[in-house]
């Protein structure tokens, strides 16, 4: 009864479950920092929102060429945009020496998180894992950024790492 249509209502919630992520996004410390702690926290977002994950594969099966998917246009791209920024800045101080180009990184990380959320639970029959328990977050963190690391060629030296800082909402 509040919407003009079926779209406009989905387009709605859709918009409800991603709000503010855009906003949290790291803003301070090197690039490698900021993706890291970007991708971690996108991580936490999902774990979060288990309706998320969900949301993700359906829209990604119905997207078609030339078109977003309905949580890219509810934050106008700004997410893809952000890290596109962040690769290139790497890239431009050395920092990143990419195997990949980086959208086909944004595709691989995001498919990664995921499908990490809907399939761990099957995949992992005879021991079952919970994708939300806490060790499990922190497993999947650990994997995913060893992943980034390798596709982005770089390292973070242990000794001096700053902490990337987030804006807060």
């Amino acid at each position: 009864y509040h919407s003009s249509s079926k779209l406009a209502s989905y387009t709605a919630v859709v918009e409800t479950v991603f709000a503010g992520w855009v906003d949290n996004l790291p803003t301070g410390g090197s690039a490698a920092h900021r993706l890291e702690a970007a991708m971690t926290g996108w991580i936490d977002f999902i774990a979060q929102r288990p309706s998320a994950a969900r949301l993700i594969l359906r829209e990604s099966m119905n997207v078609q060429p030339g078109t977003f998917a309905a949580f890219l246009r509810s934050e106008g791209g700004a997410p893809v945009e952000w890290f596109e920024g962040v690769i290139a800045e790497g890239v431009a101080t050395g920092e990143f020496h990419p195997k990949i180009e980086s959208q086909r990184f944004l595709s691989l990380m995001g498919v990664i998180t995921v499908a990490h959320f809907a399939a761990i639970p099957w995949l992992s029959r005879r021991v079952p894992v919970d994708p939300c328990d806490r060790q499990e977050l922190e497993k999947h963190k650990h994997e995913i950024l060893l992943v980034a690391r390798t596709m982005l060629g770089y390292d973070l030296p242990k000794r001096h790492a700053e902490p990337a800082t987030r804006s807060t909402p």
